[in-house]
């Protein structure tokens, strides 16, 4: 056996078979779902970490699967390999781990491939990464592609499994909770996600999430890491502090603040990513949020339903601007911006003043959730509306009405997959979202949150059966 090779391994499985270490400030937990066209550019994110991780006063532990047929890639992580690995990421090196109890196939050795799309292999990991790197805090970063409807899809199993918003709800615990989520793929910035995971939970949580509402890139690894050093004198070019004055600083890791920590990481996705909209958002604000919507929904049903359609096309929409297709750019993604919808109702004149009361409220705690947002161009709508730091979360609001040219069915009808009921049996679908859940008992044919005005909206029938999308409020 090649010596090197067999002091790596043996390297390698020390550590992993070692006790728990003394626990550190933060645990960094990437959760890498490369089985799927992201393999090359998560592979590039590695490197930058490998890169940017000066200091030994953090953890950064490492889940990656990977597939073939995308990256040939064997020096990033020292073997070109197609199955699911772990490792801990250190300055300029990677260090292979054993799996022990929480993946006993995973290891120097050994072969597994691990489904990324199912949420039992997202719990062992934070689990593996809570008891053997514990943590005062912890950062979980999930990298892959994501649609707002799921994310981090595994190409290796039937039906792209995925994982769904509620999905984590249901099957972690109040355990894995994190203080940071960072959703490093598409389209995830919206209410209904960040409500999912609400600190007031009894289930998974985050106090700060960072995500982007369309179609976004990926963060700066190194940029972000090589400012987690305790030498305030190091010689990194740093930039002007776009949101908050004065010139970026780096952060000694061993006593850094969560909330320090997420500005920290939205400032480098800022200067890398200028032509996307990503948002940071201080996630203990959205279960008032969620209490003020549903309190203006429950007073909508008695204006006019062309009303808030109107203000439903006129919202900006977070749909990719250069697709072919725009019709089937805006089904796919009916997403739009929150701030701007509720804005424009406060604002109009032909709502009740009671109505616009409200909405000034729904407003006034959308711009206490958002820290931090801004909004790219090029590849998305052109606005002149947005506005930093208020905008940059959406909400699920179709333009239900409208029928799509290639089903002559309504877009609401295509939107079953955002339900309050169990969807799991359904193709690229889940459902069980606490905020259709909350605040409403179906059937008793009284609207009484966001979901049900929705559904009020633009589905003619409350009968038995449902309507298009089988919910009767």
């Amino acid at each position: 056996m090649n010596i090197k090779y067999f002091l790596a391994v043996s390297m390698s499985v020390i550590v992993a078979i070692s006790f728990a270490q003394p626990a550190k400030n933060w645990t960094i937990m990437y959760y890498a779902a490369g089985s799927n066209s992201s393999e090359i550019d998560l592979l590039s994110d590695v490197e930058e970490m490998k890169k940017g991780k000066q200091s030994d006063e953090y953890n950064l532990i490492l889940l990656i699967d990977r597939i073939e047929g995308f990256s040939e890639d064997s020096t990033t992580l020292e073997e070109n390999f197609t199955d699911t690995r772990l490792f801990e990421i250190g300055h300029d090196k990677s260090t292979t781990l054993e799996g022990n109890h929480y993946y006993p196939k995973i290891g120097p050795g050994k072969t597994f491939d691990a489904n990324m799309g199912d949420a039992e292999t997202l719990k062992k990991f934070i689990q593996y990464c809570k008891h053997y790197y514990p943590a005062e805090h912890y950062l979980l970063v999930l990298r892959s592609h994501g649609n707002g409807m799921g994310m981090c899809a595994d190409s290796e199993v039937e039906d792209n499994d995925r994982l769904y918003p509620a999905e984590l709800t249901k099957i972690l615990t109040k355990e894995e909770s994190v203080d940071i989520f960072g959703l490093d793929v598409c389209s995830m910035a919206g209410l209904e996600n960040l409500y999912q995971w609400r600190p007031e939970s009894p289930t998974f949580s985050a106090d700060y999430v960072i995500a982007s509402s369309p179609l976004s890139g990926a963060w700066a690894y190194d940029k972000i890491l090589e400012r987690l050093n305790s030498d305030s004198g190091s010689q990194l070019e740093l930039d002007t502090n776009f949101f908050e004055g004065g010139t970026e600083k780096t952060i000694d890791p061993a006593s850094m603040s969560p909330e320090a920590f997420s500005k920290l990481i939205f400032e480098e996705i800022y200067d890398q990513q200028r032509w996307a909209s990503w948002a940071l958002f201080d996630n203990s604000k959205i279960d008032g949020l969620k209490s003020a919507i549903d309190h203006v929904a429950r007073l909508l049903i008695a204006e006019d339903k062309w009303l808030t359609q109107e203000i439903v096309e006129n919202s900006l929409g977070y749909y990719h601007n250069t697709s072919e297709d725009i019709e089937i750019a805006q089904l796919t993604f009916p997403y739009v911006d929150a701030y701007h919808f509720w804005d424009q109702v406060r604002l109009n004149q032909d709502f009740d003043d009671r109505i616009r009361k409200g909405a000034a409220k729904v407003v006034e705690l959308i711009d206490e959730l958002v820290i931090h947002s801004y909004y790219g161009s090029g590849y998305l709508p052109e606005t002149d509306d947005f506005v930093n730091g208020k905008y940059g979360v959406y909400q699920i609001i179709p333009r239900g009405h409208q029928i799509f040219s290639q089903s002559n069915r309504s877009f609401w009808s295509h939107c079953t997959w955002y339900h309050p009921d169990d969807k799991s049996s359904e193709r690229g679908s889940y459902g069980l979202y606490d905020w259709c859940i909350d605040g409403a008992s179906s059937g008793n044919g009284r609207v009484e949150n966001f979901f049900e005005f929705l559904d009020f909206l633009f589905d003619e029938s409350n009968d038995e059966n449902g309507g298009v999308n089988g919910y009767r409020w």
